[in-house]
């Protein structure tokens, strides 16, 4: 056995390595973590082991959102000793760089080479559409920790890829009538060019609209770079809108926040905007710049409840910055993951049963009540109405309406 190889068999995730640090130790773009303590030897065929794939970028634009969900997930999996049905728990990690290609090609690894038990994570749209065929046609399960592309639960939708996060929908068309009744009644629509832009503006454009609000443009920004913000903010602010609507994530909402800040007009044309615009993974970033914004999101740093309490406080001492959507999406994966291999007590071949058990998953998150709509295989869950406001000196959403519980439509009859 070479010495890469013998690593691999190894190493187990142990927290005095970084997910990074491991990565390099490998000298590879993958990693086995196995979340127990240091096998002494590199023969683990003798110890049941459930082995989960992660599929996340670790690099590029949206690497930190990765960098979340795993530090969910770790979280949860400490909760349980690291063992699901009596099985030591093995995570083996790929980088899927924001690229479809690249992403087809780590699940085919995961799947064929490393005979995973199954698949989760996906951040991009795109990619979980460009793997969609992959895992419906071979029978593998995927579940979905970030990626919101509507079709998954629409017209590409299969019994073998479910969500644990959101469709892109969700936050967004509820979010488009109480702009309207709270805000304004005319607005300009900003997103970035790709799939998920484009299903968050629809979905806030039609109940926007359905409640009598016209929309004065749409502008579509480059993906995933959108360069110098510049010309963008100048086209808003030649347009003199009432309010913006915009949907931007990782570095681009970082960038279209403080352009738009610069420029003079937060004073003047509020936004109202997608959660993950000014999400705590991007606020720091964007200090005062963000304050007074309001958006749609289904979870909150600020939540009341006791799990996201518990949750939010273990986050803060493990990682030493604040919790975000991500990692509560990755936290309450890593549960659903944990309950279905054990409600089929370890045999991941019974597809059947997974599903079954999928069809009336329901507990308490971080998020508020969460369960699993068996038609759109998506979340329902509550939306919330947050606005950026300053704490004890640090920057937060804080909850300022539930709107109530929502489940993809399973359709596009609403956007």
């Amino acid at each position: 056995m070479t010495t890469k190889s013998k690593l691999y068999k190894t190493l187990l995730y142990d927290k005095q390595f970084s997910r990074r640090e491991v990565i390099k130790l490998s000298g590879a773009g993958a990693a086995i973590y196995g979340l127990n303590s240091l096998l002494s030897s590199c023969n683990t065929s003798q110890i049941p082991q459930t082995t989960i794939g992660l599929l996340l970028p670790f690099s590029g634009i949206y690497a930190s959102l990765g960098e979340s969900i795993y530090n969910g997930m770790r979280i949860y999996f400490d909760e349980i000793q690291n063992k699901v049905a009596g099985n030591n728990l093995f995570i083996i990690a790929e980088d899927t760089e924001m690229k479809p290609d690249v992403a087809q090609q780590k699940a085919r690894k995961l799947i064929e080479q490393d005979n995973v038990d199954l698949v989760t994570g996906i951040v991009s749209t795109g990619v979980l559409y460009g793997l969609r065929d992959y895992f419906h046609n071979n029978k593998k399960f995927l579940i979905c920790s970030n990626a919101g592309g509507n079709k998954i639960s629409r017209e590409m939708k299969s019994p073998y890829i479910w969500r644990s996060s959101f469709s892109n929908w969700q936050p967004n068309w509820p979010l488009g009538i109480w702009a309207y009744e709270n805000v304004a009644t005319k607005v300009f629509v900003s997103a970035p060019d790709y799939g998920a832009g484009h299903n968050m503006v629809d979905a806030f454009s039609n109940s926007f609209q359905s409640a009598g609000g016209k929309i004065i443009n749409k502008q579509f920004t480059p993906f995933p770079s959108m360069g110098d913000p510049a010309p963008y903010i100048t086209e808003i602010q030649q347009s003199r809108p009432q309010m913006v609507y915009c949907f931007y994530s990782g570095s681009s909402a970082v960038s279209f926040i403080n352009a738009y800040h610069d420029f003079g007009l937060s004073n003047d044309i509020p936004i109202v905007c997608s959660g993950f615009t000014v999400e705590e993974d991007v606020l720091p970033a964007q200090g005062s710049a963000a304050l007074g914004i309001k958006s749609g999101l289904h979870w909150a740093l600020s939540l009341d409840n006791p799990a996201n309490i518990n949750f939010v406080k273990k986050y803060k001492n493990l990682y030493d910055h604040n919790a975000n959507v991500f990692a509560v999406q990755g936290y309450d994966t890593a549960k659903i993951i944990a309950e279905m291999i054990n409600e089929v007590q370890g045999d991941s071949d019974n597809i059947n049963g997974m599903i079954n058990y999928l069809k009336q998953v329901n507990f308490e998150s971080p998020r508020g009540s969460f369960g699993l709509d068996a038609n759109s295989q998506n979340p329902t869950q509550n939306i919330y109405v947050r606005e950026v406001k300053e704490i004890n000196g640090n920057l937060q959403n804080v909850v300022i309406e539930n709107l109530g519980s929502f489940t993809d439509p399973g359709n596009n009859s609403l956007g």
